[in-house]
């Protein structure tokens, strides 16, 4: 039964990295479709978001599974539970990018700064490292993960200051680096979850937050 579990496990846990690679390259493509107003590519990208987050529902049906059928205990439970938040987040984030899309739509903004793009690449960045951290139960990547998200406070940050004539007239810029932001919440949400798999503590909200992942 052990084997059957592990295998479980395993074939559960790279779906959810499929599906994360997929999501990361949404989060990447909700934004250049915003930049380029490209309509067309933002309505397709709407028009999909059920269907790939499809996948979420089934990871979480054979995560419940798992934990009906097998009762798995200490680390086998600790993964499927950091297997099923992590689908979770993932649709969400999913949800986010399509709202991004959506701005491309009735966009007005005519010249996007590049603390955007640099939102983007910081949340795929931190996806990448926290399914990394999922399947290797790789500490490192799980603070480069969390780490990440200091950077992208800073960029959101910046992009305010930088622009903050331009975003009280144009609100889609700002909600754009809000979603941005959001995401990154979202993957410290799975982030925490995964290191309560790894070191067996919760540390979202946590003093082993701080003095282990984000320094």
């Amino acid at each position: 039964m052990g084997v059957i579990l592990e295998n479980k496990l395993l074939k559960v846990a790279n779906e959810a990295v499929v599906y994360g690679a997929e999501t990361s390259d949404r989060v990447g493509r909700s934004v250049s479709v915003y930049i380029k107003k490209d309509v067309k590519a933002a309505r397709k990208l709407i028009e999909t978001t059920s269907g790939v987050n499809e996948r979420s529902y089934r990871i979480e049906d054979e995560c419940l599974k798992i934990l009906g059928l097998h009762q798995p205990v200490a680390k086998d439970l600790r993964m499927a539970s950091s297997i099923l938040r992590t689908a979770i987040e993932l649709e969400r984030i999913n949800i986010l990018s399509a709202y991004i899309a959506r701005y491309a739509i009735d966009s007005q903004d005519s010249v996007i700064p590049p603390h955007i793009e640099f939102m983007s690449q910081t949340v795929q960045e931190m996806i990448k490292d926290g399914l990394g951290a999922l399947m290797n139960r790789d500490i490192q990547l799980l603070k480069r993960s969390t780490k990440n998200y200091l950077q992208l406070q800073e960029f959101y940050n910046q992009l305010y200051e930088s622009q903050k004539d331009f975003i009280e007239s144009s609100g889609n810029l700002l909600l754009v680096a809000r979603n941005l932001l959001s995401m990154g919440h979202h993957v410290l949400g799975m982030d925490d979850r995964i290191a309560y798999m790894i070191v067996g503590k919760r540390v979202i909200h946590h003093k082993v937050f701080y003095s282990v992942l984000m320094k």
